[in-house]
């Protein structure tokens, strides 16, 4: 799978998820991870509204269902990360070929996941940012 060209960096991430290994705190792993999948899911709704809806031509293969690649998004959340997702080998095969191009078939990139991530990448920041000073300073004072 391609690597994803557009990441939002979090300075001291590092840092936090060190010092989260070294506590082994299930409940703050927990609600970091929760933080992770917060934020992440402000780009949802925003990658499903420009999610290419195409249509079916009497040349489509008959795994094609218009519609359903933009059903497809979905939020991964780990302690460490959270990934936006689109497509499954099953229902959904051609996410790949539709977001990063097939030349070889004459499909254009419509990369709208990293367009998504691009429109809402201060909210998904101020987000992020809120949620996780409240999560430590809950530690903190706890």
């Amino acid at each position: 799978m391609a690597e994803s060209a557009f990441t939002t960096r979090v300075e001291g991430l590092d840092e936090l998820k060190r010092a989260l290994r070294q506590l082994k705190d299930r409940d703050l792993n927990k609600a970091v991870r929760e933080v992770n999948k917060t934020a992440a899911e402000i780009v949802k709704p925003e990658a499903r509204k420009t999610a290419p809806a195409g249509h079916r031509t009497p040349k489509s293969s008959k795994k094609y269902k218009p519609g359903r690649l933009a059903a497809s998004i979905a939020v991964v959340a780990s302690t460490n990360s959270a990934v936006i997702k689109a497509g499954s080998a099953s229902r959904v095969p051609y996410a790949g070929a539709v977001h990063f191009g097939f030349p070889r078939r004459h499909i254009r990139p419509n990369r709208f996941l990293f367009r998504a991530m691009a429109r809402t990448s201060d909210e998904v920041a101020d987000t992020y940012e809120r949620e996780i000073t409240a999560v430590i300073r809950d530690k903190i004072e706890s």
